[in-house]
């Protein structure tokens, strides 16, 4: 898409494709208010994407007001461009667009990175237990605390959360709240072994291999407290935790909201938008999230935490043939829901709402679940959706 003003101020987004011989409008120029020139030939388009002059032929030329440049729908918020590309009328941005937004208070800050990884990899490697073992090394990880008994359950149950899934992991009321708040005291326990930190691998031994990793969570935990925002709660249950369509996937911090979008961009290459909303109640502490952003949050998750899935899923195909784990359940859910909504239309997301459509899933259920195993659920289009050839209304 080619993105530029209008005569208003409101940024417009033209098909990239010239309609004279297909050069790239976004390589052209904005030589007069309001518009853009193709790069090859000077055919110039205004904010509706009418051809109002060509500059190689002179005042005299016959083509203006013949041709037109497709035109897209957008929306300009807190500072983000959204633009519809679908063929049908627009759905309302308030299905695809977090609450967020929407609102006054909010403060979003974002980063932008291109991950040379098809969308469906980059979006499926939030749904899965890879944290625990990927990310164990994160300054993110070490500031959470010493037990994540979440990343290691074989036993999850998807949940519909309207537009998308989230999850609920089983053992989470057996071995207690992972997230709440550590001690002295909880620390020197499992130094001497009365609280579980370390899993035994029969014939292999202790993982962690080392409790001195705990030295690390007494300097980093301290660090990711934060005093300057009231706690960030979603009104909308629509936009909870968890994954979205149509390529989004959230998660409540605690006192901020994290949300990573996955946009594909060309073949296997696909677009990470990183936001991080806050409700500052005060100017000082929009300040305060803002250089903490900078200096910290946006490095810790957005950089080095991200950069170490990056390195994994380089060498991952959406296509692979694949032998699923129980903590795979969400994936599968995933994977049928959108071959739902690319048959049925997004229609079938209201329907889903009210059928409450997400059933627990039992670990043997989700073992040896593969791709092409979708087949056997009825799906027979699960080919031709893996091969992109599948689409919906939009």
């Amino acid at each position: 898409m080619c993105f530029f003003r209008d005569d208003k101020g409101k940024v417009v987004a033209l098909s990239d494709i010239c309609p004279h011989r297909g050069a790239s409008l976004s390589q052209g120029d904005c030589h007069f208010k309001g518009t853009v020139a193709c790069p090859y030939h000077g055919w110039v388009f205004d904010g509706e994407g009418e051809c109002i002059s060509v500059l190689s032929e002179g005042p005299n030329s016959r083509i203006p007001g013949k041709v037109q440049a497709r035109k897209y729908p957008t929306r300009t918020l807190k500072g983000m461009v959204f633009a519809w590309i679908g063929d049908s009328e627009p759905a309302p941005i308030e299905e695809d667009v977090p609450e967020e937004f929407f609102e006054q208070e909010s403060q979003i800050l974002y980063r932008i990175a291109d991950w040379a990884v098809d969308w469906r990899v980059a979006l499926e490697n939030s749904m899965d237990s890879h944290v625990y073992y990927v990310h164990r090394d994160s300054i993110l990880m070490f500031a959470r605390g010493p037990l994540d008994p979440y990343g290691r359950s074989p036993r999850i149950r998807p949940v519909f959360v309207g537009n998308g899934f989230n999850v609920i992991w089983g053992d989470l009321q057996a071995q207690g709240n992972p997230r709440r708040s550590w001690g002295f005291r909880d620390y020197f326990n499992i130094m001497r072994g009365k609280l579980p930190y370390q899993d035994t691998h029969e014939g292999l031994g202790r993982w962690p291999k080392s409790k001195w990793r705990l030295l690390l969570n007494w300097v980093f935990v301290p660090a990711n407290k934060r005093r300057w925002s009231r706690p960030l709660t979603t009104t909308n249950p629509l936009w909870g935790a968890g994954h979205h369509l149509p390529g989004m996937f959230r998660t409540d911090m605690r006192t901020h909201m994290y949300t990573r979008m996955c946009v594909p961009i060309g073949d296997g290459s696909t677009r990470i938008v990183y936001y991080h909303t806050t409700r500052p109640g005060s100017l000082l502490g929009r300040i305060y999230e803002r250089v903490q952003f900078l200096l910290w949050h946006n490095w810790v998750m957005n950089i080095q935490f991200s950069n170490q899935d990056a390195k994994i899923m380089v060498s991952q195909r959406y296509d692979t043939q694949e032998k699923l784990s129980g903590t795979d359940a969400e994936i599968i859910q995933w994977r049928k829901l959108l071959q739902r909504v690319a048959i049925e239309g997004r229609g079938v997301l209201k329907d889903l709402q009210a059928e409450h459509l997400a059933k627990e899933m039992d670990t043997t259920e989700a073992e040896g679940f593969a791709v092409d195993q979708l087949q056997e659920q009825g799906l027979e289009d699960v080919p031709k959706f893996l091969a992109g050839s599948v689409s919906g209304d939009d």
